[in-house]
């Protein structure tokens, strides 16, 4: 399947408390971000990630119902942080797989947390049978 983005692209959402958040797929109300090569996606994807999780973009949130990112913003926040991250790759590089790892460990707990909430809800109705 081919998409109009390229083989090299990840998604921002732009509006709500969650604006800024790296996401795989796409969603209502987020930027694309597409880039040169597979290291490229994944470095920025990791720069994203970690600007979003450090709430540098909530003081740029605007808006009065619905708060949203504006992408002149954005780009100026990532531009700072691309930044950061080349002049420390050593320290980047250990920031994305800390990172990684506690990613797999979150989805690893949340799965075990549905588990445990499907087992309650079947022993109860096992018991009012």
């Amino acid at each position: 399947m081919t998409t109009p983005y390229g083989p090299h692209y990840f998604f921002l959402l732009s509006k709500g408390y969650n604006a800024g958040k790296p996401l795989e797929k796409p969603c209502p109300n987020c930027f694309a971000v597409m880039t040169e090569s597979e290291e490229d996606r994944q470095k920025l994807f990791w720069v994203c990630y970690s600007v979003w999780k450090s709430a540098k973009y909530v003081p740029l949130l605007v808006g009065s119902v619905i708060p949203f990112l504006r992408i002149c913003d954005i780009k100026t926040v990532l531009t700072r942080a691309v930044g950061k991250a080349d002049q420390s790759p050593e320290g980047f590089s250990k920031l994305v797989a800390n990172l990684q790892r506690l990613h797999k460990l979150e989805q690893h707990l949340d799965l075990q947390q549905k588990l445990v909430a499907r087992i309650k809800t079947d022993m109860v109705w096992a018991f009012f049978k």
